[in-house]
């Protein structure tokens, strides 16, 4: 079959990790996955009950293209009270996620040639949809030692005629980086200098460590032209599977989207929806008690990994991952990706190289998972090295 030649999307970073992982699992093997990508927390009662009663109440049609009202007005008014925005319904719409919702909101701005600022380390799907609607990505370099934070500077030096975007990942991953409000502030300030919209990623606001504030993009009313804001329901709510997220912006942009939309998903789930507004209407309670969870799962895994390695990784400030150099291992390797495939055929633990992320060198590890699984992995590494010497 003849395929398209202006598509050029590279396959998944972790498909050969993951395949040999499988075929090793349907062997009998036991393989300790520390890629997980989710928070592995059973979705809170009260939002499948929700769901279960739009079900039998036969709210099964289509929505309205940008979600249920109900819905909409629920995610502006707790962006308003959490974060000081000012959104109300029409600045928000629903999509199949917050991944999807990105995807609509470059869709809408790209025009080909436009050049998209990516700091890096990245999520790895970033450069992928830029390059998918005909965008330049263009990667501005942080460095550990500055806890991998981008500054004012360095995105105008980065700046040309022909760059029209910032997408910036606060509780980033994957490097837990999170920004405080003077960073933000400053940030926004420079991107607005520079003729530049925002596209603030926010979506582990809900997972955020030790007290510390989570400060919006939305927070700064005199960027709110200029800034759009992706969330999802996936992290705070452990609702990966349902696959409800928003885009919330201009009341322009929405238009554009909902028009993309209705030529190509209709929306999102109607049930996942009702789901997702329980969620909200009950995010109060149900954010806390994640948070705990994975901060204990967090703290967890730094211990566990100082006790099997010696050595005391950064706690990650927000988000699922720790993200470490090879020299944590005192290994000789610099390829991350041969690596991680060494491990994984010779250990059986699966780890992302950080290649992919725009971080040679360094790897990621999820603490997403369930303490013993998590540490049954660090502890089965660190063997392993042990017996290569």
């Amino acid at each position: 079959m003849k395929l398209s030649t202006h598509i050029h999307i590279a396959p998944s970073a972790t498909l050969a990790m993951n395949a040999l992982a499988g075929e090793k699992k349907k062997k009998g093997e036991v393989v300790y996955n520390l890629t997980v990508g989710e928070p592995q927390i059973d979705t809170p009662q009260i939002i499948k009950e929700a769901a279960i009663v739009a079900l039998n109440a036969g709210k099964t049609l289509y929505t309205p293209l940008s979600g249920i009202p109900e819905l909409r007005i629920e995610v502006a008014a707790w962006m308003n009270k959490n974060f000081d925005a000012q959104f109300e319904q029409n600045n928000v719409i629903a999509t199949c996620g917050g991944k999807h919702g990105l995807l609509l909101a470059l869709q809408s701005l790209l025009e080909t040639g436009d050049e998209v600022l990516i700091v890096s380390p990245y999520w790895v799907s970033y450069p992928s949809m830029v390059d998918l609607y005909g965008g330049v990505s263009k990667c501005i370099e942080t460095e550990e030692k500055n806890n991998w934070k981008v500054n004012p500077e360095q995105i105008a030096t980065a700046c040309t005629k022909k760059t029209k975007l910032l997408i910036l990942n606060n509780g980033g991953n994957p490097t837990g980086v999170l920004y405080t409000k003077e960073e933000i502030a400053n940030i926004l300030k420079v991107a607005s200098e520079n003729n530049l919209i925002v596209i603030s990623d926010e979506v582990y606001a809900g997972l955020v460590y030790d007290n510390r504030p989570f400060v919006s993009a939305a927070s700064f009313s005199q960027y709110k032209e200029s800034t759009i804001i992706i969330q999802s329901c996936s992290k705070h709510f452990a609702m990966t599977g349902w696959r409800v997220g928003f885009v919330l912006g201009p009341e322009n942009l929405i238009t554009m989207l909902e028009n993309l939309q209705s030529q190509s998903t209709t929306g999102t789930s109607s049930i996942s929806q009702w789901a997702a507004l329980a969620a909200f209407q009950h995010a109060d309670e149900i954010i806390p008690e994640i948070n705990a969870q994975m901060q204990t799962r967090r703290d967890a895994f730094v211990a566990n990994f100082k006790k099997h390695f010696g050595i005391e990784v950064p706690p990650p400030q927000a988000g699922l991952y720790a993200f470490f150099s090879l020299k944590s291992f005192a290994v000789n390797e610099t390829d991350s990706a041969r690596w991680c495939m060494k491990i994984l055929e010779e250990a059986n633990v699966v780890f992302v190289p950080g290649a992919p992320f725009g971080a040679e060198g360094y790897v990621r590890a999820s603490f997403g998972g369930k303490i013993g699984d998590v540490d049954a992995g660090l502890q089965t590494l660190a063997q392993y090295l042990k017996n290569c010497g």
